[in-house]
This record gives C-alpha cells, sequence and structure tokens, in this order.
C-alpha cells in the first residue's frame, strides 16, 4: 500500500513517527511523509522516504488561510493518490480529513496527541475556540479512524458528542524503542534536574526557572538544565531575549538542542515536564523512564499516563513552582526513592510504551481501517535491528 504522513511539522516526522514508518516500509508498504519543508526534510528523504512540502499554517484559525491550504492538501492527495493517509498533530488531522474527503481518499486514520491549550484551559478565550472547534472536529473526523494517545482526550471529545459512530482506539505514545534507551544507573556528581523539549512557555520553562531558584536556596550545588532548541516561530515561544534572561540568573543551564539524547538524559538525575497543558504522552518522558529516571510532571492529560504519583514519580499543579520545587526537593534528598520510582518507570516503559507494542496496536487499527493492509511479524523497528 501507498500510505501519506501528515504533519504540520517536518520535525514531528523525523522525531516521533520514524519507527513506523521504518515498520511500514519493512512490511512491504510505501511512505510518503508530508509537511511543510524544514531543516528535517533532507533528513527523511536521506533516509529514502518521499518528501512532499506542503504549506499549512502552525497557529491560527483564518478561514481564508486554512480553505486554501484545504485546496493545497487536496491537490497533494490527488496527485499522490495515496490507498491511506495517517494525520499527526490537530491542525493537520482537521485540515487533512477535509482535504481527504474532497479527494475521495477512503481510508483516513486521524491521531490526536493532546487536544491543547483549547480544551485543556478553563479562560474565556479557551472556551470560544473550543466552542468554534468542535463542529470543526465533528465534521472533519467522521468517516475516519481516530486514535488518541491518552483516556481523557478520548473521554473529552466522546461526551462532546464529535465521536459518535466514529471508530475510536487508544495507543499510549508514539512509542519507545527500549533497547536503545537501556537502564542506566544514575550519573556520580551534582544533582542535576533536566527539563527536555522545545522551549515553550507552555512547557513549563518559567515554571521550571522559578523552581530552580528555590531549590537551589536549600541544595545550591543542584543543577537545572533546559534541553532544546528555540521555535521562535511558534506563538508561546521562549525567546533567545528570554533566554539569556533565565540563563543569567546562574540558576539554569541552557543546553541547546541534542541529537543523542539516549546519552544526554543519562546525564540526568531527575527528568522533569511541567507542562501547563493537555499532552499526547510525551515521548521525552518515556524515553527518560525507559532509561531509569524518576519523574516529575503535572498533573494534565497525557503527563499522568507515564507520570504514577508516588511510583514513577511524582505529580504537581500546573504553573505553581512552589509545589514543583517541593517535589523536586523530596526527590533530591532521597537516593532510594530515586532508585525504586527509576525501577518502576522502567519496568512500565517496557511493559507499555515500547516501539514494539506501539507499533502493533497501529497496525492492528490499520488493519481495521483497511481490510487488505497486511504486515509482516518483524515490522517493528526493534525486531529488525
Amino acid at each position: 500500500m501507498r500510505i501519506l504522513f501528515l504533519a504540520n511539522t517536518d520535525w514531528y516526522l523525523y522525531n516521533f513517527r520514524q519507527d513506523l514508518a521504518h515498520a511500514l516500509r519493512v512490511a512491504g508498504h510505501e511512505v510518503v511523509m508530508a509537511a511543510p519543508r524544514g531543516e528535517f526534510a533532507k533528513r527523511l528523504e536521506a533516509d529514502g522516504y518521499e518528501f512532499r512540502a506542503v504549506e499549512i499554517s502552525r497557529q491560527g484559525l483564518n478561514p481564508v488561510s486554512e480553505f486554501a491550504a484545504v485546496r493545497r492538501l487536496e491537490a497533494l492527495y490527488r496527485e499522490v493518490q495515496p490507498d491511506m493517509v495517517h494525520h499527526f498533530t490537530l491542525k493537520a488531522v482537521v485540515l487533512g480529513s477535509l482535504a481527504a474527503r474532497r479527494a475521495g481518499i477512503e481510508h483516513v486514520i486521524n491521531a490526536i496527541a493532546g487536544l491543547g491549550y483549547a480544551f485543556s484551559g478553563d479562560g474565556l478565550k479557551a472556551r470560544t475556540i473550543r466552542r468554534g472547534l468542535l463542529p470543526v472536529l465533528r465534521r472533519a473526523l467522521a468517516g475516519s479512524n481516530v486514535v488518541f494517545q491518552n483516556p481523557d482526550d478520548q473521554a473529552t471529545l466522546r461526551a462532546s458528542g464529535v465521536l459518535e459512530d466514529v471508530p475510536n482506539h487508544l495507543i499510549k505514545g508514539s512509542g519507545v524503542d527500549i533497547s536503545a534507551f537501556a537502564m542506566t544507573p544514575e550519573p556520580e556528581g551534582d544533582p542535576v534536574v533536566m527539563l527536555p523539549g522545545r522551549m515553550l512557555w507552555s512547557k513549563g520553562v518559567g515554571t521550571f526557572a522559578g523552581a530552580a531558584e528555590r531549590v537551589r536556596f536549600h541544595l545550591p550545588l543542584a543543577r537545572f538544565v533546559l534541553v532544546g532548541s528555540l521555535d521562535e516561530e511558534h506563538p508561546d515561544a521562549v525567546t533567545r531575549e528570554d533566554m539569556e534572561r533565565i540563563t543569567g540568573s546562574g540558576h539554569v543551564e541552557w543546553w541547546g538542542f541534542q541529537e543523542a539524547m539516549n546519552a544526554t538524559l543519562q546525564q540526568a538525575h531527575v527528568v522533569c515536564l511541567p507542562s501547563r497543558y493537555g499532552e499526547g504522552v510525551p515521548r521525552v518522558l518515556i524515553e527518560a523512564a525507559a532509561i531509569g529516571r524518576p519523574l516529575v510532571g503535572t498533573d494534565i492529560p497525557g503527563c499522568r499516563e507515564i507520570v504514577i504519583d508516588h511510583k514513577t514519580g511524582l505529580l504537581v499543579r500546573p504553573r505553581d513552582a512552589t509545589a514543583l520545587s517541593e517535589a523536586l526537593l523530596e526527590l533530591l534528598r532521597d537516593r532510594d526513592l530515586r532508585r525504586r520510582m527509576a525501577a518502576n518507570a522502567r519496568a512500565l516503559a517496557v511493559r507499555r510504551f515500547s516501539t514494539t507494542t506501539v507499533i502493533e496496536e497501529t497496525f492492528e487499527v490499520y488493519r481495521k481501517t483497511a481490510p487488505g493492509f497486511l504486515t509482516s511479524v518483524s515490522a517493528s523497528p526493534e525486531a529488525v535491528s
């Protein structure tokens, strides 16, 4: 089969969906990648994928520009003529589904990896966006198979009526190669608390910086490290000036983008993601769990699927630097507690979030969507590595 992946960034396809694409190729299928062209398109092409550049805005709801994007996607689908399309990220789900219907694509998979601010926020702006988005989602998802990464998002859209007569499935996360991310002991030396991810305020960068100052008042040798690239085109971006101010305080380091996340995560004693809004299931937390690091995350959809409170880590309220600092102090002061949570985290990652498990579950959705879909039993990266 010819299967097209669509996302609103090439970064997403490269970092989160290459394992699935590889498994499809091993099973004898052809995969076409489509997204706005960025720095990762060449990497996908170097790995042998056909890449199609298509313009999709990452933010905004301008009806004129969005309809133009649907028309561009419709043209792409008619040209590529995929047997199946798999949409990732909410914007691509909406626009891609409308385009697929216009192009007559029969088999459509829509992956909801977090509903974000519109469904997590309680303010007037969030409620207004939510009211406008629900009927659009209802129309877009009709006739497709929908895959959720966490049960909270699935329950939200079920309760809203969006999923009426729409087949929907729960597959937690995008999968991590647990053989590549093997269990390792925590490092010697001063304790390191790490926040890996894109440098966005919604990822909790400000909360992390506030907690760093509080923790270092009690444990001055503790190091707080941000790992990830700036994303200054994003409306929620931490700018370079912001980062200079944060690191200028002397409490936080910024390591920037790191290619080898396995080796980077091994330098941490605790991995932290104090996101403000709902996530799918954050891959960085799964990777950290896989190598055996205790986790601290916010009590929001997605994070609590991998951060099991007082088992694999600690959950705190969003936007609460004091609560975050208290949780981090509890872990940094108790090495035995960190070891117990690390072992639990590794066990959960192996049991529930391995690449093999996620790919097998995704292939089952493909089979339900397109009965002609055939797979190889050795299709996962772990099985063929």
